[in-house]
C-alpha cells in the first residue's frame, strides 16, 4: 500500500486516490488533549479515467464508476462539519514519546450512537455517508516530531439509507508533523 493515498475496498480504483489535503491538529479540552484529523482526496478520476456506460451492469452503486464520478472526491473530517474529534490523553501525558506507537479506536460501536452529530468524524464519499470503527495508529519517525499515521475504518452508505458498516477504507500518511496543543476547548 502506497503512502498518502486513501483506499476504498472494492471500489472502481483499487490503486486508491491521492491525498490532496491532510491536517492533524490537537486541542485542549478541560485537562485532556483531543485530536482532529481532516483529509481530502483528489478527484476520483484524477489519475485514471474509467469508460463507463450508464447501462453498465454493476453489482452495486459502490462498484459503479459513474456513481463515484457524480460525487467527485472524498472528505473525511472531524472538523469540516463541526464534529467532535477524539480524546487522546491528559495534557501532562502529551509528548512525542507517549504518542509513538499509540493506536486509538474511535466510534468502535456505531450502533450505540443515536445522533450523527455525536460521531467523531463525518465523510462525504458517495454523498454524506457515515464513517466509524476507526483504528488510528501513530508511529514516530526516528527522533523527529514527524509521524507515520495508519488509519483504517468502515463506511456505511448512509446517504442512500444503508447504515451497515460494510465498506473498508485505509490510508497511510507519511511524515506528518505532531501538532502543538491549541487552547480552544
Amino acid at each position: 500500500m502506497e503512502v498518502n493515498r486513501i483506499y476504498f475496498k472494492d471500489n472502481p480504483w483499487p490503486e486508491g486516490h491521492p491525498i490532496k489535503t491532510f491536517k492533524w491538529s490537537a486541542r485542549e479540552k478541560g485537562d485532556d488533549v483531543w485530536f482532529d484529523l481532516h483529509l481530502e482526496c483528489e478527484n476520483y478520476y484524477s489519475e485514471r479515467d474509467i469508460d463507463d456506460e450508464e447501462d453498465s451492469d454493476y453489482p452495486s452503486d459502490w462498484a459503479a464508476p459513474i456513481v463515484w464520478g457524480n460525487y467527485h472526491s472524498c472528505t473525511l473530517s472531524s472538523t469540516h462539519w463541526g464534529n467532535r474529534g477524539f480524546k487522546v490523553c491528559s495534557l501532562n501525558q502529551y509528548s512525542p514519546e507517549y504518542i509513538d506507537g499509540l493506536e486509538i479506536e474511535v466510534d468502535s460501536k456505531p450502533e450505540t450512537i443515536e445522533d450523527f452529530s455525536d460521531f467523531s468524524f463525518h465523510i462525504y464519499l458517495l454523498g454524506h455517508d457515515a464513517a466509524a470503527k476507526h483504528k488510528i495508529k501513530f508511529e514516530r519517525i526516528g527522533t523527529s516530531l514527524n509521524f507515520k499515521i495508519s488509519w483504517r475504518g468502515k463506511i456505511a452508505q448512509a446517504y442512500v439509507g444503508d447504515y451497515e458498516y460494510k465498506h473498508d477504507f485505509s490510508v497511510i500518511l507519511d511524515s506528518v508533523e505532531m501538532p502543538k496543543v491549541s487552547k480552544n476547548a
